[in-house]
């Protein structure tokens, strides 16, 4: 049995500060003049249609292109928690599955793995087989006081909250490239060939 429709709420995090990118907002890289975040949000939607973008700038602009925004609860760019936070905070679901927008390798193997049906954890994660990817995680929306217990204490560190809690690994070894990030723009020209080819397995 998969996690699915309105038990699930997906939250493509978007919300950091974009420094190794020279500020510029990660989610609004593009190749070919197509918008990565809208494959992302289109690849979501055939798991639920309650799909929303966690982003603190640029609002307009990502609203002008049909996505549904929620801003960080908490204010001051406090990290990927904080918009764990929001989502749990905001959506109506048990579920929240969550994932960076600089991900561009996300595919179906993600949503299948992830969204299987079971109440014996927490938070699940995936693992690429060496370590943890903490921002490739489901939620459970009962964790709500635990986490912001966490930030308010100021502790930032994602694998340390979920070290508190009942956490299960994903194992994603045999796909450790779906968690290639373009956290620079030479990330983005070194991996342009491959992401538009992985654009086009979508299409």
């Amino acid at each position: 049995m998969k996690i699915r429709d309105k038990n699930l709420t997906i939250l493509i995090l978007a919300g950091g500060k974009s420094e190794r990118m020279g500020g510029e907002d990660k989610g609004l890289l593009q190749i070919n003049n197509e918008y990565i975040i809208n494959h992302l949000s289109s690849l979501a939607k055939k798991y639920t249609s309650n799909v929303y973008i966690n982003a603190n700038r640029n609002i307009d602009r990502y609203t002008n292109m049909g996505l549904t925004v929620w801003k960080d609860e908490l204010d001051g760019y406090q990290g990927p928690l904080a918009g764990m936070y929001t989502g749990i905070i905001r959506s109506a679901t048990e579920y929240i599955l969550t994932f960076p927008c600089d991900g561009p390798f996300v595919s179906e193997v993600f949503f299948e793995r992830m969204l299987i049906a079971d109440n014996s954890f927490e938070i699940r994660s995936a693992h690429d087989g060496q370590r943890i990817q903490p921002v490739y995680s489901l939620l459970r929306k009962g964790l709500k006081d635990s986490l912001k217990s966490f930030i308010d204490s100021g502790q930032r560190k994602i694998d340390k909250w979920y070290n508190k809690c009942d956490l299960e690994l994903v194992d994603f070894s045999d796909n450790k490239d779906l968690f290639i990030n373009i956290n620079s723009p030479s990330d983005l020209i070194e991996y342009e060939k491959l992401i538009r080819e992985n654009l086009k397995n979508y299409e």
